[in-house]
């Protein structure tokens, strides 16, 4: 009887036309995946991504730039453009948006954000609810505003904010939030009399808000021309003269203080307290302060 080589039929051909047969289908599907990560549109997905978030938060912005990422997300550049007058628009670049994959499969879907915005750093996580963690590192608040201002202000910002709710009905949103600014100093007080540049050191200042109440839980002012500390609670209106003051603040000056900034203080009519500091009461609105 003639005998068929075994090379076909035994088991170890078998075996080894089933490695090559998933080596294959391997090899097909990981070039089936690059091929549509590198072909996918991701200008339609970064337009896409604009319009949203546009709609969602009532921001202009521009994106830029938009390649798609592995593990999958997209980087972009990204430009907002704030509707308050005075600050310039912010560029965001490196912008990297990525799925939180542990949140896929919840009713929650988050997504994380990570860039550079004014020589500093920008990280944050954003839920489908509404709710937000950010945190800010080095940020230059010089490079935020615009140039031509009368008025401005220099330091080193790094933040960290919470809120809840914010996307769903801005009006009911809660959270709370931590600010340290480094190297402080407020520029263009010479119209008003006092030094070109007033060094107000390290501004820290945390609290907590919810729906249009913002409560400021501490503020302090440290290592320059004056040292503050005080707290006090803020009405947020749609306008600076429709948001309501209500702040308690001691101010003490230094051996920094210039004479002009000492002037000021006594022509407020507080009389000062045994230690030469002075307590104020802010009251008013934030486009007009009022001093008592």
């Amino acid at each position: 009887m003639r005998k068929y080589p075994g090379t076909v039929f035994s088991w170890r051909g078998l075996s080894d036309n089933r490695s090559l047969f998933f080596l294959c289908l391997l090899l097909f599907c990981v070039s089936g995946l690059v091929s549509f990560w590198v072909f996918f549109p991701a200008e339609v997905l970064q337009q896409r991504l604009v319009q949203e978030v546009s709609r969602e938060t009532g921001v202009k912005m521009r994106a830029e730039r938009a390649t798609m990422l592995v593990p999958p997300g997209v980087k972009m550049d990204l430009t907002l453009y704030p509707a308050q007058a005075g600050i310039a628009p912010l560029s965001l670049r490196n912008v990297h948006l990525n799925p939180v994959w542990t949140s896929l499969l919840s009713g929650n879907q988050a997504v994380n954000l990570k860039g550079s915005l004014a020589q500093g750093e920008v990280a944050a996580r954003l839920w489908r609810n509404g709710s937000l963690q950010l945190n800010l590192q080095d940020i230059e608040l010089s490079l935020l505003q615009e140039a031509d201002l009368d008025y401005r202000f220099g330091g080193l910002l790094t933040a960290q904010f919470q809120g809840e709710e914010l996307l769903v009905d801005a009006r009911r949103g809660q959270g709370r939030f931590a600010i340290d600014i480094r190297a402080a100093q407020i520029f263009g007080l010479e119209k008003v009399g006092l030094p070109p540049e007033l060094p107000l050191g390290l501004i820290q200042v945390n609290g907590r808000f919810s729906e249009n109440r913002v409560s400021v839980e501490q503020l302090v002012v440290t290592g320059g021309v004056l040292e503050l500390s005080g707290g006090g609670t803020l009405l947020i209106g749609t306008t600076p003269e429709q948001t309501r003051l209500n702040l308690n603040v001691r101010i003490h000056p230094t051996r920094q203080t210039p004479d002009t900034v000492r002037d000021l203080l006594m022509l407020t009519g507080v009389r000062p307290g045994p230690d030469g500091s002075y307590i104020l009461q802010i009251g008013g609105s934030l486009g007009r302060p009022l001093l008592r």
